[in-house]
């Protein structure tokens, strides 16, 4: 049975939290992720947005939310007291449906989708989110939440995503920067493996976690029958696919967190890496 798709952990006690005013516009902060009791599903607006401006973005159509109140999100920013950023997201009328990810958009329910400036680093499924050290270049940044609905357009209001920002400064890199061996092939070098298959726009197994060790040799092998590019975020290891060309990342897991691997073209998730 396929693991379930769960937020990840992240540490509480958090101190210094950031909070920004939400750009959608929302009432009272809540903690709730409890549902609209709509869930018919919504026409999207004929616009689309480009979630990054380098060559690993996606288009995601604008979906208007519909009904009211409409949905809301703030978000809370702090340092992590060993690396990164803990993200705390509150929502309204708006529930987390992580089971029903890459499904048929329905009003008032999803996920949210993260930015580091332009570039989307990562799913979140739940109220926290662990942004890890790796995600985030030297230098002030922007940190953007906005809402999707189930098969990945983001939600909007008069057009304009409902979402949050913050800003953030990286560090840059540690010298821990993920070792990709793509022309090592060999399972046998690998502690941890795993074999993903793409068909008509289906994933299997469906998407779960690879748990990992830090420090341990991970080989991923993916194959796909259509034309496509396997982008493992955080690590930023990236490969095409086609149907007679699977995808080979094989890396050394040195960056703790989770991290989720992706297709660009379609946006399916094929799995998270969590290294602990």
């Amino acid at each position: 049975m396929p693991l379930p798709l769960m937020p990840p952990r992240a540490r509480l006690g958090l101190a210094g939290a950031v909070t920004v005013l939400v750009l959608a516009g929302c009432a009272a902060d809540s903690d709730t992720d409890a549902p609209n009791p709509t869930a018919s599903a919504s026409s999207p607006a004929p616009s689309s947005e480009n979630d990054s401006s380098s060559g690993h973005g996606h288009k995601h159509e604008m979906r208007e939310a519909e009904g009211a109140p409409a949905p809301s999100v703030s978000m809370q920013v702090s340092e992590d007291p060993v690396s990164g950023w803990n993200v705390r997201l509150k929502v309204k009328e708006f529930a987390f449906t992580p089971e029903r990810a890459g499904g048929k958009p329905r009003d008032a329910e999803g996920h949210a989708h993260l930015y580091v400036d332009d570039e989307k680093v990562a799913r979140v499924y739940g109220s926290w989110y662990h942004l890890p050290a790796s995600a985030v270049p030297e230098g002030e940044h922007t940190l953007s939440v906005r809402l999707s609905a189930n098969d990945h357009s983001t939600w909007g209001i008069d057009g304009k995503p409902i979402a949050d920002s913050a800003t953030i400064t990286g560090e840059g890199s540690d010298g821990s920067s993920a070792s990709s061996d793509t022309d090592n092939d060999s399972e046998g070098d690998a502690d941890v493996t795993a074999e993903i298959s793409v068909s008509d726009g289906s994933v299997s197994p469906e998407p779960g976690r690879l748990e990992v060790e830090k420090g341990q040799r991970v080989r991923i092998e993916v194959t796909a029958d259509t034309a496509d590019t396997v982008h493992l975020h955080g690590y930023d290891i990236g490969e095409s696919v086609g149907p007679k060309k699977p995808a080979v990342l094989t890396f050394t897991a040195d960056q703790a967190g989770v991290f989720e691997l992706e297709t660009h073209d379609s946006g399916l998730l094929l799995t998270q890496v969590a290294v602990e």
